[in-house]
C-alpha cells in the first residue's frame, strides 16, 4: 500500500465566513480581528466603544442596555 501524497492549494476567498455585530447588525472592516465573541455573541468595536462611552441613565444607554439584554434570551 501506498501512502497518498497531499497537494495543499491556496485558500480561496470565496465562501469567507464573516462576522456580524449582534447591536448594529454590520459586518466589521477587519472581520473576526474587529470585535469579540463573547458567549457566542460577536459585538464589533465600534459597538464597544459607544458602550464605553454612554453615560448610565440616558436615554441611549437604556436603549442599548435592552438590546443587550435580548443578545442571551
Amino acid at each position: 500500500m501506498q501512502a497518498k501524497t497531499v497537494v495543499s492549494s491556496p485558500i480561496t476567498q470565496k465562501g469567507k465566513l464573516l462576522p456580524r455585530c449582534r447591536l448594529c447588525e454590520e459586518v466589521p472592516p477587519r472581520g473576526i480581528r474587529g470585535g469579540y465573541l463573547i458567549n457566542g455573541v460577536f459585538i464589533c468595536n465600534l459597538c464597544e466603544t459607544m458602550i464605553l462611552e454612554l453615560e448610565a441613565g440616558t436615554e441611549d444607554y437604556r436603549e442599548l442596555l435592552g438590546r443587550i439584554k435580548k443578545l442571551w434570551e
